[in-house]
């Protein structure tokens, strides 16, 4: 074989390597973008289970009926001193800062995040959020799915 075919041959290759590469990163994103949606996962997660061991921690449940056992608590610290069953994590994964919590009233409060993107699931509505700063309010009488 000649230089010139060799040369051909390997142009052809890297632009099929360079094709799959493009189409690899189309179809499942840049490292960065899966990046940002774990950091997105793992902030809805951080925020249920945070909804869900301050409903464990202040509300006896009869039956049907809820009642208010103790004080929600005043800051997300001490929902984290407080917490009974799985470990609150109380920080954004990516940047560390304490994810903002605002007692509303006796039986309900608000906890928000700063997300990379949106979520626009079908199921599990409550749970949608759009980019940026977004707050949930909880009323842990009668909580979220």
């Amino acid at each position: 074989m000649t230089p010139r075919v060799h040369a051909a041959f390997a142009l052809a290759a890297s632009a099929v390597v360079a094709a799959a590469l493009a189409w690899g990163f189309y179809l499942v994103g840049s490292p960065m973008d899966r990046r940002q949606v774990r950091f997105d996962e793992q902030r809805l997660q951080d925020l249920q289970t945070i909804a869900r061991e301050i409903r464990q921690m202040v509300v006896d449940s009869h039956g049907d009926k809820n009642e208010l056992k103790e004080a929600l608590p005043k800051t997300l610290a001490e929902a984290v001193e407080r917490a009974r069953g799985q470990q609150i994590n109380s920080l954004d994964p990516d940047t560390g800062a304490p994810y903002e919590y605002t007692v509303k009233n006796d039986s309900t409060f608000e906890v928000c995040a700063q997300f990379a993107r949106s979520r626009d699931w079908d199921s599990d509505v409550f749970w949608n959020h759009p980019a940026g700063r977004h707050c949930y309010t909880i009323n842990v009488l009668d909580p979220p799915p």
